[in-house]
This record gives structure tokens, sequence and C-alpha cells, in this order.
């Protein structure tokens, strides 16, 4: 960790090289706390990366210390929900942890789906084990939906914690 400024902000094409690069190292660091896996996301190509970009009603933010990409989230529409956000990908590297980034990140995703006009709604899930993840969901104001056993991507069935927070 260096004594670089901390900057939160949205990624455009340009950076599509960056979410590459901490959406892997994510995966490798954290296998547990994603729906998807490093195994699968290292074979994307670079296009799929670039194609991140280009849906207007979706954002993906990257948190920097100087010019190192340490963390992001995105949000995207919610599939069969009108009006509604997902968030998703929240990451930051260990090495930050606990300064409130997340919290940071997570309220910038907030602001930028009210912001936009586009949704009412926005939620967010985690794997039932993931406490840290809860208590940031439950500070922001979410509430608590459902909860559903899935297949995660390392093969175990566990419960996914749904929360809702109204725009």
């Amino acid at each position: 960790m260096s004594n670089k400024t901390i900057e939160i902000k949205r990624l455009t094409l340009e950076n599509w090289p960056d979410l590459k690069i901490i959406r892997l190292d994510a995966l490798k660091s954290d296998p547990l706390g994603f729906l998807s896996s490093y195994a699968v996301d290292v074979k994307k190509p670079d296009l799929h990366w670039q194609r991140s970009f280009e849906n207007a009603e979706k954002a993906i933010f990257g948190v920097y210390d100087g010019t190192d990409i340490i963390g992001m989230g995105g949000l995207h529409p919610e599939k069969d929900t009108p009006r509604a956000a997902r968030l998703g990908g929240g990451y930051i590297k260990s090495a930050y942890r606990g300064q409130g980034l997340g919290g940071q990140l997570l309220q910038i995703r907030i602001d930028w789906a009210r912001a936009s006009g586009l949704y009412d709604a926005v939620y967010v899930s985690h794997r039932q084990n993931n406490a840290a993840s809860q208590a940031m969901i439950s500070k922001a104001g979410f509430a608590h939906i459902k909860t559903q056993e899935i297949a995660w991507p390392d093969g175990r069935m566990d419960n996914e914690m749904i929360y809702r927070l109204t725009l």
C-alpha cells in the first residue's frame, strides 16, 4: 500500500485492461465471493472485457491507489425486474480492507443508480457466510428479502442472501 491518493471512478472502455486485471485478481484471491470463477474468466477474450462497457444502463467502478487498481464494483439492470439494478463484483484488495473503501464503493454505486433515473430499487446479494458484506449492506439500508440455496462456482451448495434497497 502506498501513500498515493485513493480514488473511486467510473470505468470506461479505455479502462478495460484494469477491469480484467482486478476481476481476475478478485476471482483468484477471493473465489468464494463471486458467481464466476478464475478458471472461467481467465479464458475470456479481450473483446469480452471491452464489451463490458457497451450497455449505458450498466456502470462499473474502479478503486485506484494512484494508477494501481485495487478494487471494483458494478451494477447492471436486474433481470426480470423492471427499473431495478443488481450490484455485483464488489471487491477490495486485502491490503486495503478495513478502511471503509467497500462502503464508499457501495454508496457510489447506489448514488449512481439513483442519479441515473433508470432505477427505483437496487438489489445485492452475498454468500451466507460473508459477514463483512452483510454488515456493509445492512449499514447502507438494504433489507434482507430472500434466502435461496444455489450452486456456487466452487461446486458447493450454499445460501445466497438477497437484499433490496428502495431508491
